[in-house]
């Protein structure tokens, strides 16, 4: 049966209408001349084209790949191919949180349990949904002390700063340094030496006591 044999069989038959209250009957009567719409037309009442079975049967074979469903379905739009998948049931719908799994979360999560494990221990639920709803219930994962970059003054800093509570965007914040001490690459000596001086620091340069001379 094609998409547009489905939309002629839930026309409904009027036959019994006299049972119904007049706001129904307006309601089936609304519903129904937007049906017998796009089976004239082909088209929504917006005038977005229906999909054709060919269509549908296209977005279940390529789903999720939406760059090739892009090249497959030109006419349709990413937006488009995306809202259909929903419709169609071919996007897993996202469960909500019951009453028994919020608990559960809390302890785990603080814990410092790996996300990846958190997803197997909570079935239909994305890294997304875990880390919102830890947000919503204001859980933080524990603290950890910042990466090494190899970079020894630039290393001396970030763990001053963990070490005083800060974290490295709190850091970059206090020194304007825009995402400098979160993820460094180079040693900025301008940034650090606000850093430092933020941190109530000094830097220290001591010379050998003794020097080479040329003959």
């Amino acid at each position: 049966m094609s998409y547009l044999e489905r939309i002629r069989h839930e026309l409904l038959d009027f036959g019994d209408a006299m049972l119904l209250t007049k706001a129904q009957r307006r309601g089936l009567n609304g519903r129904n001349a937007l049906l017998r719409h796009m089976v004239k037309t082909g088209c929504t009442i917006a005038g977005d084209r229906l999909w054709s079975d060919v269509e549908i049967e296209i977005l279940r074979q390529f789903r999720p790949d939406l760059d090739a469903l892009a090249l497959a379905l030109p006419e349709r739009g990413i937006g488009a191919i995306t809202k259909k998948a929903h419709q169609i049931g071919l996007v897993p719908s996202r469960r909500a949180w019951s009453a028994d799994e919020v608990p559960r979360l809390r302890k785990p999560y603080v814990a410092g349990v790996p996300v990846d494990d958190l997803v197997s221990m909570f079935p239909g639920k994305t890294k997304r949904q875990i880390w919102n709803k830890a947000f919503h219930l204001g859980i933080r994962r524990p603290r950890r002390r910042p990466k090494g970059t190899g970079l020894l003054l630039v290393d001396t800093v970030r763990n001053r700063a963990f070490d005083l509570g800060l974290t490295m965007t709190d850091l970059d914040t206090y020194v304007s340094a825009g995402r400098y001490f979160v993820c460094p690459r180079c040693s900025n000596w301008r940034l650090l030496q606000k850093a430092i001086r933020e941190l109530k620091g000094q830097v220290v340069v001591r010379w050998p006591e003794t020097v080479a001379h040329a003959a």
